[in-house]
């Protein structure tokens, strides 16, 4: 069958125009289409998606190169380099075959026809190199030399690689075609839509977690303040000062006085009991149990489940092995008060001179600071709990869909009250990325 191909022509155009006119008469005459830059404005940038359609649709690329780069491309992703290159980098990604001609070096040309510009001309140098690298190029010295080598480059490349190509339409089947690809469309059509209700009902498989804490998506309780002012006062030193007003100066020996004193803890000892005795009676009247639930609610089995629960500072997360070992501290000991001696031995009332003593106190506050944390609480080959930093880190091997898993029960420590935040981060197999969700622990 008797084809005819399209040839795409490219060059720079003012100095090679005889040089074009000679190719495109050449390819004429023998029979083909020659397409080029003539139909387009070349530093118009919006004629390039014409024009790399006229490349698609073309069977064979010949690139002519005098001793000009050509216009040079203002902006975009080839800025700086020249029309003709840019068409020469798009045939070459398409695999269009290419024809490249080069002028000899040693050809006299007029100067309007050399590159007058030094950056261009490097470029043009660089250009050369690129063209000339993976592939043969032919040199030619006139118009008609030119012409020559692309007719005989042209007819060996036709042979060589097969091009679509354009064939009369006389030669074929026309009806029985048209109608074929009626039916072909039709066919194309109906599978199509049976594709696109075959999508809609296919549920992508992915796990999905839904986190509770004993039941809910929020932890809520109450905050009792521990008062330790009781206990300071305990250990308060007997000042001058306060025999004055308590009417007692001159009825106690100096001597018992200053052995009472003496017998005092240190500022550092009773910090440290004050901190452990806030942090008992924390636990006693304001901890929170919890119990964390995950479900699988997804449609589809995780493998390799990480689950972080991260709590703000001003709540500390305890397991239930450190709950029960905490004991009430041991206060203290000291000599008898020797004010309480002299007032027992009156018969005063004790609790009334403790009552003046509680006048001489001031507020003690302290935060609660928790208790050195423990090791994996949990573990097995096929799951684990693990508390550390305030974080609790759940490991299961795997989680079945529509199965749920309740954790140990642990312990919530408020400092004071307000609403704070549980961070809970998740990621296994199949997330891509990690998934985070966020509860309220809300304390009146």
């Amino acid at each position: 069958m008797d084809k005819k191909y399209q040839i795409f022509i490219s060059s720079t155009y003012e100095d090679l125009i005889d040089e074009r006119k000679k190719v495109q008469d050449t390819i004429l005459s023998m029979y083909h289409f020659p397409i080029g830059m003539e139909m387009f404005s070349a530093a118009d940038e919006e004629q390039w998606e014409i024009i790399k359609e006229t490349i698609d649709s073309s069977d064979y690329y010949i690139l002519i190169i005098g001793h000009r780069y050509g216009s040079v491309i203002e902006n975009g992703e080839y800025a700086g380099f020249s029309y003709t290159q840019k068409e020469f980098r798009y045939a070459l990604q398409q695999n269009i075959p290419i024809l490249a001609f080069l002028i000899d070096d040693n050809v006299p040309v007029t100067p309007n026809k050399m590159e007058q510009d030094v950056s261009k001309r490097e470029k043009l140098m660089l250009f050369k190199e690129e063209v000339k690298t993976g592939r043969t190029v032919q040199w030619w010295t006139s118009k008609e030399d030119l012409a020559n080598k692309v007719m005989n480059s042209l007819n060996k490349q036709i042979n060589r690689v097969r091009r679509p190509g354009w064939v009369r339409a006389e030669g074929l089947r026309l009806q029985e075609t048209q109608i074929e690809l009626v039916e072909m469309s039709k066919k194309i059509r109906e599978l199509e839509k049976e594709n696109e209700e075959l999508r809609k009902n296919i549920v992508k498989k992915k796990p999905k977690f839904e986190i509770k804490f004993n039941g809910n998506n929020f932890i809520q309780g109450k905050y009792t303040n521990i008062e330790i002012n009781f206990l300071k006062t305990k250990y308060l030193p007997i000042t001058e000062e306060y025999l004055e007003v308590s009417g007692l100066k001159g009825k106690i020996p100096q001597k018992d006085i200053d052995n009472y004193n003496n017998s005092l803890p240190s500022e550092e000892e009773l910090e440290e009991y004050f901190e452990k005795y806030k942090i008992f009676k924390g636990i006693e009247n304001n901890k929170l149990p919890f119990v964390v639930q995950i479900t699988n609610i997804g449609n589809c089995k995780a493998n390799d489940v990480y689950i972080n629960i991260l709590a703000a500072e001003e709540i500390k997360i305890f397991d239930k092995t450190m709950i029960e070992e905490v004991e009430e501290p041991k206060a203290p000991t000291t000599l008898k008060n020797p004010v309480k001696k002299y007032l027992d031995k009156l018969y005063f009332a004790a609790d009334i001179v403790m009552e003046n003593l509680n006048l001489l106190n001031n507020a003690f506050n302290m935060d609660i600071k928790p208790l050195p944390l423990i090791k994996p609480s949990f573990y097995s080959n096929e799951y684990s709990e693990y508390l550390e930093d305030n974080c609790l880190s759940i490991w299961k091997k795997s989680f079945i869909h529509t199965r749920q898993y309740e954790s140990e029960e642990y312990y919530l420590l408020p400092s004071k009250k307000g609403t704070f935040e549980l961070e809970v981060s998740i990621i296994c197999e199949e997330f891509a990325d990690e998934e985070v969700q966020k509860f309220d622990v809300i304390i009146k």
